[in-house]
């Protein structure tokens, strides 16, 4: 169903009360004001009256909800400059009008596109991959090289920081935007075995070549394909079985 037809009982021009709203992207980013009006503009040719909110979120690219006779549409800055499938795309979803899965595939396919409009730069002097009893950035080349794929060439490591918690514990994780792995420095321990450090950077590492999947009204972070790889780690069990004998004391620290 087109775009048109979905206003087929509006006459004349569709309303236009809506608002365009920058205020919460970060001071310093470099944003066209004209191509964003444009896209409001184009976002209200299609839905009527638009509060159309640019944002730098980098973990929801899309929501949309109506808040009276208006849509509230909050997007990511990356989507000042799309081309006309992408807005058709992104006003279906806001509507759920039919073909909604068809948009999300076209809004998928165009994030992964421009996703390095969501990463950060990371301040390399204050990484830290050489601990005092294991080195990450020698595990991170091991298995880079095993790997060689390009999906994996920007990716760097560093041992995290500390947190409060003492409940549970986080050994690993891995920031899409930033490209970064971290791992946690209780690890980093000479009683803690080179092997089970290594398999916790081989699965932070999985995560790069299995991304999350949304499926339906979940998002799926550990699919079947990645699961399956992360058994395929040389002493997977005898890792697995080390985690398990040793959580309480690395609980603690």
């Amino acid at each position: 169903m087109s775009q048109q037809n979905l206003w087929k009982d509006k006459k004349g021009p569709r309303p236009r009360h809506g608002q365009l709203v920058l205020g919460e992207l970060p001071a310093g980013l470099r944003l066209s004001v004209p191509e964003a009006q444009a896209l409001h503009r184009a976002m209200e040719e299609r839905l009527g009256a638009v509060v159309l909110i640019l944002t730098d979120n980098r973990r929801r690219m899309v929501s949309a909800r109506r808040v009276g006779q208006r849509i509230e549409i909050r997007a990511h800055h990356m989507f000042v400059g799309c081309a006309s499938e992408v807005v058709d795309a992104l006003a279906t979803l806001a509507q759920r009008a039919p073909g909604v899965e068809a948009a999300r595939a076209c809004i998928r396919a165009y994030i992964a596109q421009n996703r390095d409009t969501i990463r950060f730069d990371v301040d390399e002097e204050r990484l830290q991959a050489l601990g005092e009893h294991h080195d990450l950035q020698a595990m991170l080349d091991r298995w880079r090289a095993r790997f060689p794929v390009e999906a994996l060439n920007d990716i760097v490591i560093t041992w995290g920081r500390y947190g409060r918690g003492r409940r549970s514990i986080r050994f690993g994780s891995f920031d899409f935007d930033r490209r970064l792995i971290r791992i946690h420095p209780v690890l980093d321990q000479a009683w803690v075995p080179d092997y089970f450090v290594e398999f916790v950077v081989y699965h932070e590492l999985l995560h790069a070549l299995f991304p999350p999947r949304q499926l339906a009204n979940r998002r799926v972070v550990h699919t079947r394909s990645f699961r399956e790889m992360e058994e395929r780690f040389p002493r997977y069990a005898e890792a697995m079985a080390w985690e398990q004998r040793n959580l309480p004391r690395l609980l603690e620290r």
